[in-house]
């Protein structure tokens, strides 16, 4: 295990830690990764076989290793937030290699649930049950295919979590029309806090060698 890092090289650590873990991020993730600018809001707009659970599986991981911060992932179902926990659960409490998990005071996959020695927490919630997303303050907040969830969701439920500990969320999602999720994408053109991008199928040069024909 790496040991914990100082949010001021986090840059730093990421790349260490995607080394230490075998992760390639390919054309695409690194530009979720790896913004731009410093932004609190990220809003990514992804195509289909991109990526999108695995690059958000290994955003909460930096966070699992930073002591004593709070994560979530929310998807519209709980099937779909599974597909984020269970990447998190095999690189850090159910690793092959068995040095690299990270030490922890409770994990429940049942639950999904990980709770680190470092007293870091992270969980993987559905948008379906709005009760459960009334918590403690998160210092990020992963919105899986944000755009099949509801505004008020976002607006009445997720975005005061994110208040008293000035969190970060992230919205990764494949395209759905002009919604809410747009009208976001919109405000990363504009707003220093937040960071736009949308990123085709193809920049997974992985799935896509010779692109897309």
């Amino acid at each position: 295990m790496l040991k914990d890092v100082e949010k001021a090289h986090l840059k730093q650590f990421k790349k260490k830690w995607f080394e230490y873990t075998e992760y390639k991020p390919h054309t695409g993730q690194y530009k979720l990764h790896f913004p731009k600018k410093d932004p609190r809001f990220v809003v990514a707009v992804c195509g289909r076989r991109w990526g999108k659970s695995f690059a958000a599986a290994k955003e909460i991981e930096i966070s699992l290793n930073i002591a004593k911060t709070r994560s979530w992932v929310v998807a519209p179902t709980y099937q779909t937030a599974e597909k984020v926990f269970r990447e998190v659960w095999h690189t850090c409490i159910q690793n092959p290699d068995p040095n690299k998990n990270i030490p922890t005071r409770r994990a429940s996959y049942k639950d999904m649930y990980i709770e680190t020695k470092t007293g870091s927490i992270f969980e993987a919630k559905s948008a379906d049950n709005p009760n459960s997303l009334v918590g403690e303050g998160l210092d990020l907040l992963i919105l899986d295919e944000a755009a099949k969830q509801k505004k008020i969701v976002w607006e009445m439920y997720l975005r005061p979590t994110l208040s008293d500990r000035k969190g970060k969320a992230i919205f990764i999602t494949t395209p759905e029309g002009y919604n809410w999720v747009y009208d976001l994408y919109l405000r990363g053109k504009e707003d220093e806090e937040w960071e736009s991008f949308n990123s085709p199928s193809w920049e997974n040069q992985y799935a896509y060698p010779e692109g897309i024909n």
